[in-house]
């Protein structure tokens, strides 16, 4: 019998992230941006301001200045805002016509369907529906002498 062994690493707390409102507290990175805006309202009376590139930057408006300046985040604001080169434009489709001597527009005009007209002219076996057994016997008796005055029978 193999034995398989399996280490379960615990969690890594080199990657945790100090909140700048309370150095007591350690988050981890995705869980930063949740904790800030409840950590805030513990700590109303500091001055901390947000970066405008990134919600987590969060600084004294002092230091805040120099952080905008060089965010890693700005980069992709600048990128956004002065693109390096636009993407090629597409040439324009040429319309897609078929030459052809049908018109539907000039048809005739044609009736809709009538299932009931199609019944009392054609030769349709049809079951009367909501009639009585006098009604119903009367209708089956009229129609066998149209099917076979027609010789359709």
């Amino acid at each position: 019998m193999s034995e398989n062994k399996v280490s379960v690493a615990g969690p890594s707390y080199e990657n945790y992230i100090t909140c700048p409102y309370d150095p007591v507290h350690r988050l981890a990175p995705e869980r930063f941006a949740f904790h800030l805006t409840r950590c805030a309202r513990n700590f109303p009376a500091s001055k901390m301001v947000r970066c405008p590139f990134n919600n987590t930057h969060l600084f004294q408006v002092d230091a805040m200045h120099r952080h905008v300046v060089m965010c890693p985040n700005r980069a992709y604001f600048v990128r956004y805002t002065n693109p390096d080169k636009l993407p090629p434009a597409e040439p324009p489709t040429k319309p897609f016509e078929i030459e052809t001597s049908e018109d539907w527009d000039a048809e005739p005009p044609a009736p809709t369907y009538d299932p009931a007209k199609r019944c009392r002219e054609g030769f349709v076996i049809v079951t009367p529906q909501g009639s009585s057994l006098s009604g119903r016997r009367k209708f089956r008796e009229k129609e066998r002498r149209r099917f076979l005055d027609n010789d359709k029978f």
